[in-house]
């Protein structure tokens, strides 16, 4: 261990230099967007390589199948976007109505109750949570439209992605042997074999978690709109996408069909947590571990941890990348571990 130490001390203390310098930069705006452009275009590109490595076995050239590739996914996108966006729009244009229908039930359940409270600490506690709910609902429509808006100004920006990503699909090899020449020429070969490791575990986990969102997804649109609960697009969506969080997730995924269920009817929100709840009960104890079967071997209170952890540091995505981070911080350990020492 201290041979290492002395041996890489200038690699470590530049790395730490790197880091620090990369975390000042993080924070100007201009650095951030093109990370997050940069991050989202390698996002893609990684969920399209297993495809792409195929095509190339089936005798595709590299450049062929990654514009092919790219090709098919903006027209899914277009198409996706055809028939989504009037729907989306259609049930947005609905939210209005029923955030106020679910001010209303509050305001309602809020005087029922207060004659009850004959206790002051009691009925200021109550006093706040309403006054907080209440401007917690004025925001929401709010917030949703400006984010809308938002993602229309950046659409440009978010258009070069697919771009970026060919040339991740297609010059992938050539970027990380680039990257290999920052490392000293001895440490080159385990690094290849720590990289490729990474790759394999954290391959595997993404293109799953891709998969479980979409089916997911499906099955909660189905149950909704055999419920006929209001906005089924946009609350299955939202579920789907909160199911890539682990264990958090399909709470923060189930809550708001439940509360717009509820505005149809206390049993119809009962039928539909019932439902969700079965969904999840077959994703998470039978088709989640045929995909995954226990690629990441990570115990779910160090899971719990990174949750929190990656929550506490950069919020709602924190929490989506804590698990990633996680599984490259423990192959890098049992790696350097089976190498070195």
């Amino acid at each position: 261990m201290k041979n290492f130490l002395k041996k890489n001390k200038k690699y470590i203390l530049i790395s730490m230099i790197v880091s620090i310098l990369c975390i000042m930069l993080f924070r100007l705006k201009i650095i951030r967007e093109i990370t997050h452009l940069l991050f989202l275009s390698f996002i893609l590109a990684y969920v399209l390589k297993p495809i792409n490595e195929k095509l190339i076995h089936l005798g595709f050239n590299r450049c062929f199948s990654s514009v092919l590739l790219i090709c098919i996914i903006i027209v899914l996108f277009i198409v996706g976007v055809t028939f989504l966006i009037p729907t989306l729009f259609r049930e947005s244009s609905n939210i209005g109505d029923a955030l106020h229908k679910i001010e209303f039930f509050i305001n309602n359940f809020y005087e029922r109750i207060k004659p009850l409270s004959n206790n002051k600490f009691f009925y200021n506690l109550l006093q706040n949570a309403y006054g907080r709910i209440n401007v917690t609902l004025d925001n929401a429509f709010n917030t949703a439209f400006e984010r809308i808006l938002l993602l229309g100004e950046n659409f440009i920006s978010f258009a070069i992605v697919p771009i970026i990503a060919y040339y991740f699909l297609s010059d992938g090899k050539d970027i990380s042997n680039r990257l290999l020449t920052i490392f000293p020429v001895k440490s080159r070969n385990m690094i290849r074999i720590v990289a490729k490791d990474i790759d394999k575990i954290l391959g595997r986990y993404i293109a799953t978690q891709v998969i479980l969102c979409i089916i997911v997804g499906i099955f909660t649109f189905i149950v909704l709109l055999i419920l006929r609960v209001d906005f089924p697009l946009i609350l299955s969506l939202l579920n789907g996408f909160f199911n890539i969080i682990p264990y958090f997730g399909p709470v923060f995924g189930a809550i708001p069909s439940i509360v717009v269920a509820f505005l149809k009817s206390p049993s119809v929100a009962f039928w539909t947590a019932l439902w969700l709840y079965f969904i999840q009960q077959v994703e998470g104890n039978i088709i989640s571990p045929k995909f995954i079967a226990d690629n990441i071997s990570m115990h779910p209170l160090i899971v719990i941890l990174l949750l929190i952890i990656g929550g506490k540091i950069w919020g709602f995505f924190g929490m989506i990348l804590a698990i990633p981070v996680g599984v490259i911080i423990k192959v890098v350990y049992e790696d350097l571990n089976y190498y070195i020492f």
